[in-house]
């Protein structure tokens, strides 16, 4: 006997929800183990039962460590910026600081918009389907 397709839907008996969640918090644990074992990597999961109780898993460093480390990549640090409430920006060189990184990308934006719009309609009059990511050379 085949295993039955489910629908991804929020189950609502509440007894067949807490079996679903233990089994598959069964599995994703060991998927994380698994994980962690085979490609040595550090991995950190939270998950919260229906009831609210609260699950670890942690390999290489403890949670803690694992978000702290994220918390401090470039990228993240360089998007949290933008979170950040423009009063409490405390001096003019934060400010002018941040009006510039705001201008760079408004005009790395306008710029991906307006490749985007040239391809497009160099698309529509060959009747070509549009290709993301399609890189046109020049003919010379």
């Amino acid at each position: 006997m085949g295993r039955v397709k489910i629908q991804m839907r929020k189950i609502e008996d509440r007894q067949q929800r807490n079996i679903a969640f233990a089994k598959r918090k069964s599995g994703l644990l060991k998927k994380a183990y698994e994980l962690y074992t085979l490609c040595d990597i550090q991995i950190a999961l939270v998950l919260f039962s229906p009831s609210g109780k609260l699950f670890l898993f942690d390999a290489k460093k403890r949670i803690e460590e694992t978000i702290h480390e994220y918390l401090e990549l470039p990228c993240y640090r360089r998007g949290r910026c933008f979170l950040k409430n423009p009063n409490h920006w405390e001096s003019m060189d934060e400010i002018d600081n941040q009006e510039k990184l705001l201008q760079r990308t408004l005009d790395q934006v306008r710029s991906r918009k307006q490749n985007l719009e040239v391809e497009s309609k160099l698309f529509d009059v060959l009747n070509w389907p549009l290709q993301p990511n399609l890189e046109i050379s020049s003919m010379e």
